[in-house]
């Protein structure tokens, strides 16, 4: 069956396309409710709309009607009605017989419908169609609301959110709609006011029921509809940011957000190159899965997953993030729309609370160079992440112990600006990976060899093949593990896995020892620029 107005699940899955009455449906909806609707409440109207037209459509059959199959056989007078094409009548006006040897002996029959004649095939023993069941076409409650919006809620809101967002006269805020021609009128007046209650609060986030206090309304307008008016007005003026979660709606002064919240700190930026990964042999495939940054292949997480331990790496240890990789992205707030969220990190073992913020389109979560320092982290170092209790607070942990000094790889900067690496004795007092343990001697100073990196481009085999060959230097094999190369790499580039394993694979000066350790050649070195 082809018609998507039925009650079958073909027609309320994937291929569910939204009608223009179900778009008038919609719009006599919101006019009778008089306030903002969720997505979830229009689909459940267009469901039950549909399948009641669909349960009238059924029950006015009258006797002299016929249900058309292929395999049955029908004459001239005969009335039908025809399920695939939404129970559409027609009277057969000439019946002939069929010319298809492929086919057998069939007949086609020429069928008056309303100002259009069209043909169909009968007496055809083999055809989809004859699988429809009479006696289910005869019931109507075949199907009922609560099991299409069970099993398809979720694609059927999915198709009316794409097709209202095109149409422009139903406008959206925090997944609730509304006609635009009928919200509240929000004077400049009302908006300076918000600005002003924002600008007390340090910014925000305040819920739009706070601006209401101050931002009075007539007396006539429903709440609700006030809220929205006001939410759908703020959103419309660049001087507001709303950060909720889903299911709430937060308010922030942009001018008083974090710079590295609404430009993304170029530490973190990722230029992406082109790379030949074919040449990865399986245990590099497996370490760049492990490795889990936000850039490179994402990792699910278990269903039931309420905790992440990751690496910190050079990057976001030195803007106080956070990649926001596929299992972390789950225990951290969400939003319909908004691109910034704030929430807030709560100490696991303290209880303090620390101000975030998921910048969602840029995959990472900012707001912890503080706590970093506090807890006296470096780069490699373990951080766990879990769900909090309540809504918008994330339970962030370091792995902390008692402080031992201890040789940890030591970016620097030597004479003429060139990066290097060192042994040296620091005071640690958390756990890490040795792997990926990376400190700074001055961290200014190795930003600036940064900046001078990227102003140069020096090309990705270059950069991997001279920051290879200083960590190789630590090691009195002159070996340098697959993950610290990512490490050491990412102190001068930000970088995902891939490319850097990539080149590990294809160069022939890298020779693999084993265990994902490499050597360096030097007599099959070529320069590359």
């Amino acid at each position: 069956m082809t018609d998507r107005h039925l009650g079958a699940p073909e027609g309320w899955g994937e291929s569910f396309t939204v009608s223009d009455s179900d778009i008038e449906l919609i719009n006599n909806l919101l006019l009778e409710a008089g306030v903002p609707l969720t997505s979830q409440a229009m689909a459940e109207a267009v469901v039950r709309d549909r399948l009641q037209r669909e349960a009238r459509r059924r029950a006015n059959l009258s006797a002299s009607q016929k249900i058309y199959q292929p395999k049955t056989s029908f004459q001239v007078g005969d009335e039908l009605a025809f399920p695939a094409l939404g129970f559409a009548r027609g009277r057969v006006s000439a019946v002939r017989p069929g010319n298809n040897p492929e086919l057998g002996a069939f007949e086609v029959i020429q069928v008056q419908m309303d100002s259009t004649q069209r043909e169909f095939a009968a007496g055809l023993p083999t055809h989809k169609l004859n699988a429809i069941s009479l006696e289910s076409l005869a019931n109507p409650q075949s199907l009922s609301a609560e099991d299409v919006l069970r099993d398809h809620g979720g694609s059927i809101s999915e198709a009316l959110e794409s097709r209202l967002g095109g149409l422009g006269e139903i406008v959206r805020i925090a997944g609730r709609w509304f006609p635009r021609a009928l919200l509240a009128d929000i004077s400049p007046g009302h908006l300076n006011l918000a600005e002003a209650v924002l600008d007390v609060a340090g910014g925000g986030p305040l819920p739009t029921p706070a601006l209401l206090e101050h931002v009075v309304l007539p007396n006539n307008i429903d709440p609700r509809l006030g809220a929205f008016s006001l939410e759908y007005a703020l959103q419309e003026d660049d001087r507001f940011d709303e950060v909720g979660p889903a299911g709430q709606t937060l308010w922030f002064l942009r001018r008083l957000e974090p710079t590295e919240v609404v430009f993304p700190p170029r530490r973190l930026a990722y230029e992406p190159v082109e790379y030949d990964a074919s040449g990865l042999i399986e245990p590099l495939r497996r370490l760049e899965r492990q490795l889990e940054d936000e850039w490179g292949p994402a990792v699910e997480p278990a269903q039931d997953e309420t905790e992440v331990s990751l690496t910190l790496s050079y990057p976001h240890w030195r803007v106080g993030a956070l990649p926001l990789t596929t299992r972390l992205a789950r225990l951290f707030p969400t939003a319909y729309e908004a691109p910034r969220i704030r929430f807030e990190f709560v100490d696991a073992e303290n209880g303090s609370r620390v101000p975030g913020w998921v910048v969602r389109p840029q995959r990472y979560v900012f707001g912890l160079s503080e706590w970093y320092a506090a807890k006296g982290l470096i780069a490699g170092a373990y951080v766990r992440v879990r769900q909090g209790e309540k809504s918008g607070e994330v339970l962030i942990e370091a792995g902390s112990r008692r402080p031992v000094r201890e040789w940890v790889r030591t970016a620097a900067v030597a004479s003429g600006g060139r990066l290097t690496f060192s042994m040296q004795k620091q005071l640690i007092g958390v756990e890490y990976d040795e792997l990926m343990v990376i400190s700074a001697a001055d961290v200014n100073a190795v930003d600036e060899v940064w900046l001078r990196s990227g102003e140069a481009r020096t090309s990705l085999a270059r950069l991997v093949a001279e920051v290879f060959r200083e960590v190789a230097k630590l090691n009195p094999q002159s070996t340098v593990h697959a993950q610290t190369l990512y490490s050491a790499v990412n102190v001068a580039r930000r970088l995902p896995p891939g490319p850097i394993l990539a080149e590990l694979a294809m160069r022939p000066y890298f020779v693999h020892v084993g265990d994902l350790y490499f050597r360096f050649d030097d007599s099959r070195w070529v320069d590359t620029k």
